[in-house]
Formats: C-alpha cells, structure tokens, sequence
C-alpha cells in the first residue's frame, strides 16, 4: 500500500478577510495496482493539449479535473483530506490553539516520571511553541491525516486487500522544503505526536478480519524486551494507565520504515495526489465549476464527521461549516462514497 501526502495552499490568512482554505491530503494506492494505474495516467496525460512531465493541479481545466477523477476512481484507491479557512485562522486564533497543544503535551506529567521523560516531552512541547503558526497549521493538519488515514485505510483494506498491509510505505511532498527540515518536522512533532495518540488510542479494528500481514509487520512482539520497556515509557510519558491493554501497534515503525520526502516531479503517485488535492481547494475557493469535481466523492469513504476543521471561535462557531460555497462542496462530496463495510452477504 502506497500513501502520497500533498498539501495545497499556503496557509497564511487573507488580507481582505474573504474565504480562502487549503487542505492536506492523502491518496492511497494498492500497490498491486500502482503501475497500471500510472501507465494510465500518462496515457491520459499524453492526450492534452498541456502535456508535460509535470502538470500542477492549477493548470486543470475543468474537463482535465474530471478526467483525473474518473481514472482514479477506476481502482480502488481511497482520498482523504482535512482543511481550514485561513480567514477564521488568523494568528490571533492559532497562537492559543498552539500554545494549548504544546501545554497538553506535559499535562500529565508529575514529580514521580522518569526525568528522561520529563525532558523528552517538554522538549515536544517546545518544539510546538517554537513553530511559525504557519508550520504549525500544516503539521497539525498532517497529524490528523495521517491518524485517520490508518485508521480508515486499514479498515477498507483488511476487508478487501489484506495482503496490502503488510507492506505500507508514504511518500510526502517536500515542496520547496529541504529534506533536512521536512525531517525534523516528523521527528520532533509528526511521529512523538501520533505516537502519543495511538498509545492513549488503540487503533480500530474489524472483529473477525484477519490482520495477519498487518500485525506480522507493524505489530508488537510482546517478548521483545526492548519493545516491551518501549511501551511501558510511552504509556507513562502521556499517562496511560490501563496496564493491561495489548501491546498494538509500532507506530514508530509504520510511520518511519518506509518513508521518502520526494520532488513530485519525479513522483506520478505525487503528481496525482497535487492534482487532487488543487481540485478540492479550487472548489472550496469557488476556483473550478462543478463538471470539474461533481464526482470526487467517489474517492472518498462514507464519514459522518466533517473533513472542514476549526481550530478556534469561528464567525460561525467551533467545528461549523461557515459560507454558501463549502456547504455546496461539501453537500456534493458526500454523494457516491465508498462504503467502508463490505456488504454482508444475505
């Protein structure tokens, strides 16, 4: 299983105050359809008139749009994504929101931890401090994609494709981003981050499906010694105390084994997640007609939660969906999804 991350939008709030969101995103590829999926693609690339080594989602009519969705919902992929408004996330929003996460990272913290933890953590919780609000947004935002998209994407393909989760590598867009900084953006606050959820949070999974693949990778082995004093310091550091919860999952190693910041040039997996992710925000912004992304939602899976977040007061309140516009796109892309439940037979 394949995971290209993408981002679109610079999340810098508007000067005039007017809507305008970028968004994270994540599409995910079975590996044993990953070539012909991209030998697909470039032959429909090799059709248009602006054919390139590399054509930016931006530069999509709204036919291209439509064609790029409908290859891709040729196969079984899965989308995911999460988005802000920047005109609700100016820095007088995001600067308490940081400093309440950064504050909830040594909230369980007490005189009896070990003191490696203690400096561990509170240098976590600097490093949050310490982030441009910026930065902080798009880490927050890929902190999230990437809990949901484990979540759902082994849930959709435990039922449909086990064998894929075995083998699950993620290729993120490092834009105009050294690699040096695009890692110590993960290792200081991406990986301890969903670490820290997956240790208070088991992940879910399906009674009676079978997580072979999966958990003969990313399971833990609970005679490993290390791996074993790996755990009892992770429930400790965020406070977990149910000592007789299974061991789960290494995230550490799911999140990091595999693992590559790319030029999309180089990446048709990135490429396509580009295109997708400019489609959805060209929609929001009102950017693209709807014959361009009427169909999306056949890339997504059925949630009743709302991919649009708010990180703070909202003209219309935390967690709602303000402006005519987004609640037009959001009402279009919930129609056609995939179910995440194969149906039972009668």
């Amino acid at each position: 299983m394949r995971i290209f991350i993408d981002e679109a939008g610079n999340f810098v709030a508007p000067t005039n105050g007017q809507s305008l969101f970028s968004l994270v995103l994540a599409l995910v590829i079975p590996s044993s359809v990953e070539n012909d999926l991209f030998q697909t693609f470039l032959r429909l690339r090799d059709t248009w008139p602006n054919n390139a080594v590399e054509i930016k989602g931006s530069k999509l009519d709204e036919s291209q749009a439509a064609q790029v969705i409908a290859l891709v919902s040729q196969y079984d992929v899965l989308v995911k994504f999460f988005a802000l408004d920047m005109a609700t996330h100016g820095d007088s929003v995001v600067a308490p929101f940081k400093a309440r996460q950064a504050d909830a990272v040594t909230a369980h913290l007490t005189p009896e931890h070990d003191p490696r933890i203690v400096a561990q953590l509170h240098s976590l919780a600097d490093a949050i401090r310490r982030m441009p609000n910026q930065l902080f947004l798009q880490a927050f935002l890929v902190i999230e994609l990437v809990l949901k998209i484990i979540e759902e994407s082994t849930l959709y393909y435990v039922q449909r494709l086990p064998e894929e989760l075995g083998d699950i590598a993620w290729t993120i867009d490092r834009k105009n981003r050294t690699i040096t900084e695009m890692e110590e953006t993960w290792s200081t606050v991406i990986l301890p981050m969903s670490e820290s959820h997956f240790a208070q949070n088991p992940l879910i999974t399906l009674r009676e499906a079978v997580y072979t693949h999966f958990d003969a990778r990313y399971g833990i082995d609970p005679n490993d010694d290390e791996m074993r004093r790996h755990i009892k310091w992770t429930r400790e550091a965020y406070g977990v105390r149910d000592t007789d919860r299974p061991p789960g999952l290494n995230a550490g190693l799911l999140l990091s084994e595999q693992r590559e910041f790319a030029d999309s040039a180089g990446s048709l997996g990135l490429q396509l997640a580009d295109m997708l992710a400019t489609i959805l925000r060209r929609a929001f912004n009102d950017r693209l007609q709807l014959p361009g992304w009427k169909n999306f939602g056949q890339l997504l899976v059925a949630d009743r939660s709302t991919p649009i977040l708010q990180l703070g007061p909202s003209p219309g309140g935390t967690g709602t969906l303000t402006g005519e516009q987004v609640e037009k796109v959001w009402t279009v892309l919930k129609s056609g999804n995939k179910s995440l439940l194969v149906p039972q037979k009668p």
